[in-house]
């Protein structure tokens, strides 16, 4: 297994490599730049601007010199558009944020999901079967950027209960409505997951086994169907981890979390090369550790896999 790890992390560094570059090449290879604008700037001004960031720089030297950055000091650069703020600024402000409604949300749609997937398979063709799979289906076809207004319009504007926007430190009035909009359509898609792949272990062999030696059915399914039930379902929970911890555009836009989502939505707008960059190398470094995680834990619930 060291030796598995090993060798994911070694590739790891290549793979963020190419990363780097190919989004670096894509990015200067779109028209403009950061400092045009439908006014322009003078030729002189526009010429100082360039040579202070080393745009005027060819394009393998300014790509060198931002991976040595990297490599070197883990220094993403200086931000263009935000005076005197380094895109390390930027992401140590909004990735705390995104951190902490995204861990939560991810917690919320695993612990829900899970547990309507299993009761749906443990009472198949019941009442709580059904209500299982509509609310699923019900959060399915709601996705974050129908869920976010709905809730504001509910919570905020009829009812008055909950703050339409702001953070304010992470208090608990601010974060219900983000943890909710981020985490249904999740939570909806594990719920399915875990219901079809219980429904197969349930009708496996060692099951019927279990139960024929009089097994009560709490240990059958904690001790022998919940662990190989949960292999889909452990798939699917990398990319969604990576995708509820780098926060949601939309969360952060509908509900003013000041996350990084907005960040790098502003930095797309405005042509901000370095805060695209390191919002990229973040969630990219994200995925690869989330997906050797794993397989990770792969090998640990089913024993017969191993690398």
């Amino acid at each position: 297994m060291f030796a598995f790890i090993a060798r994911r992390l070694a590739i790891a560094v290549p793979t963020l490599l190419l990363l780097v570059i190919f989004s670096f090449l894509l990015m200067h290879a779109a028209p403009g730049g950061p400092f045009t604008s439908e006014r322009g700037l003078p030729p002189a001004v526009l010429a100082n601007l360039n040579a202070k960031y080393g745009l005027d720089q060819p394009m393998w030297r300014q790509m060198v010199n931002y991976v040595w950055g990297i490599v070197a000091h883990f220094d993403f650069g200086p931000s263009f558009i935000y005076k005197d703020r380094t895109v390390n600024e930027i992401i140590a402000q909004g990735f705390p944020v995104t951190l902490t409604y995204g861990a939560i949300s991810f917690a919320v749609a695993v612990v829900v999901g899970v547990g309507l997937g299993v009761s749906a398979a443990i009472w198949h063709n019941s009442w709580l079967d059904y209500l299982a799979v509509g609310i699923s289906i019900g959060a399915q076809v709601l996705p974050n950027f129908v869920m976010a207004p709905i809730l504001v319009l509910v919570f905020t504007l009829w009812l008055g209960w909950l703050p339409g926007g702001g953070w304010e430190g992470g208090q608990w009035q601010y974060v219900i409505m983000p943890v909710i909009a981020l985490s249904t359509s999740f939570m909806a898609s594990i719920a399915r997951i875990t219901r079809s792949s219980m429904l197969e272990v349930l009708n496996s062999n060692h099951i019927r086994t279990a139960k024929a030696k009089g097994l009560p059915m709490r240990k059958v399914i904690l001790r022998h169907a919940l662990k190989p039930a949960m292999l889909p379902v452990v798939s699917y929970l990398g990319p969604a981890f990576v995708t509820m911890i780098t926060g949601s555009v939309v969360v952060d836009m509908y509900f003013s979390t000041g996350g990084i989502g907005k960040a790098f939505v502003d930095s797309a707008l405005n042509r901000d090369y370095a805060v695209m960059m390191g919002v990229t190398i973040l969630v990219g470094t994200l995925t690869v550790l989330f997906n050797l995680l794993v397989d990770v834990l792969y090998a640990w619930i089913d024993p017969k896999i191993r690398y």
